[in-house]
C-alpha cells in the first residue's frame, strides 16, 4: 500500500508542476492540460482508494424487547381447621339435687336427738337406676346416717325421694354431712346433697319426719318423737369444707 501511495504521489505531483509551469510560460493546448490533470486525479483516486479502507457500515440498533415484569405470587395461607367441639353426652349415671323435703339447712335440734333427712333427688343420666343403686356418705359429718338403698326402679328423669336417719351430735355447735349418690358397683356419681343442722342445748325442735313413698310421689308426713340415741357421738361442732367431687356442690 505504502508503495502504491508513492507512486501515485510520484505521478501527481510532476504533472502539477508542469502544469504550473506550463501556465506560466506558454499556454499549452486546453485539451492537453485538461487529458494531463484528468490523468492525474484518476491515478491519484485509484491509488486513494486502494490505500484507503472501506468504510464500515454503521451499526443498526435494534431495541431489545421491554421485559413485563412478573408478577409477584400472591401466597394465600392454608386456612387451619378449626377444632371441632364435640358435645359432651350424658353420662349413664347422673344426678341432681332437686330440694329438701325434710330438715331444712339450720334446722335446730337437740344434743343426741334423732331425725330423718329427706332429699329429693332426679335421675339425669341415660340410665335407669336399680334397686343396688343407693346414697351414700361422701364427707363431713355423718351423723350416724348409713347408705340408703332404693326401695324401687327409678327411670330415666324421674324424681325420687331418699331419707337417711341420723342423730345430732351431744355438743351444741353446727354440724353438716355430705352424701352422694352410687350405683351398683358402689362407684359415686351426679351432684353431691348435704344436711345442715345447728345442736343447741335446749329441747328438741326437729321438725316433722317425713317417709318417702315412692318414686316422684308426695312424700307422706308422720310425726314421731326423736328416738334415744345410744351411742355416743364424739364429734365436735365445725365447718366442714365442701367436699371435693368432680360436680358443682348445689344449694340445699
Amino acid at each position: 500500500m505504502t508503495k502504491l501511495f508513492s507512486l501515485a504521489l510520484s505521478v501527481l505531483i510532476p504533472a502539477l508542476l508542469l502544469s504550473a509551469c506550463g501556465a506560466g510560460a506558454s499556454n499549452p493546448p486546453n485539451g492537453a492540460a485538461a487529458s494531463q490533470t484528468a490523468a492525474a486525479q484518476t491515478v491519484f483516486a485509484a491509488q486513494t482508494a486502494a490505500v484507503l479502507p472501506a468504510s464500515t457500515p454503521l451499526l443498526t440498533y435494534t431495541p431489545l424487547p421491554l421485559i413485563s415484569p412478573t408478577p409477584t405470587q400472591t401466597i394465600t395461607p392454608t386456612p387451619q381447621k378449626a377444632n371441632t367441639v364435640v358435645p359432651v353426652t350424658s353420662l349413664c349415671d347422673d344426678s341432681a339435687y332437686v330440694s329438701d323435703v325434710t330438715i331444712p339447712d339450720g334446722t335446730v335440734i337437740a344434743p343426741g336427738g334423732g331425725f330423718t333427712k329427706t332429699w329429693s333427688i332426679r335421675n339425669t343420666g341415660t340410665c335407669n337406676w336399680s334397686t343396688a343403686y343407693a346414697l351414700a356418705f361422701l364427707s363431713g359429718s355423718a351423723m350416724d346416717g348409713s347408705k340408703t338403698q332404693l326401695s324401687a326402679a327409678v327411670n330415666i328423669g324421674d324424681t325420687v325421694n331418699i331419707s337417711v336417719s341420723m342423730y345430732a351430735p351431744l355438743t351444741a355447735g353446727t354440724y353438716t354431712g355430705y352424701w352422694r349418690m352410687q350405683n351398683a358397683v358402689g362407684t359415686f356419681f351426679g351432684e353431691a346433697v348435704f344436711v345442715k343442722i345447728v345442736v343447741s342445748g335446749g329441747t328438741v325442735t326437729v321438725s316433722p319426719t317425713r317417709t318417702a313413698t315412692g318414686t316422684g310421689s308426695a312424700p307422706t308426713v308422720t310425726p314421731t318423737s326423736p328416738p334415744v340415741n345410744s351411742a355416743t357421738p364424739t364429734e365436735t361442732p365445725t365447718e366442714t369444707a365442701v367436699p371435693d367431687t368432680p360436680t358443682e356442690m348445689t344449694t340445699s
